[in-house]
């Protein structure tokens, strides 16, 4: 299970590997035809340079940026 996130803002969940994933997107630079990649709904149709991250999603729940506390804060230390 890969997360592939779009140029839109948007994250796509698709039923391949990361390897995959990257061999199925992997066209000429600048191309712009349309991929084909098996998702949880259905077909995904999209432009490979639509794609700008792409996340090996292990555990099937959500992926995304985690953002921890920052160490001086926790402590409540000020500059």
């Amino acid at each position: 299970m890969t997360i592939l996130r779009l140029v839109n803002g948007s994250d796509v969940s698709v039923k391949l590997s990361v390897e995959e994933t990257l061999a199925a997107l992997g066209g000429a630079p600048g191309e712009q035809a349309f991929v084909e990649l098996p998702g949880d709904d259905g077909p995904i149709h999209l432009r490979p340079a639509g794609v700008i991250a792409i996340f090996g999603d292990r555990s099937r729940g959500s992926a995304g940026f985690r953002v921890g506390a920052v160490a001086g804060a926790e402590s409540g230390a000020s500059s």
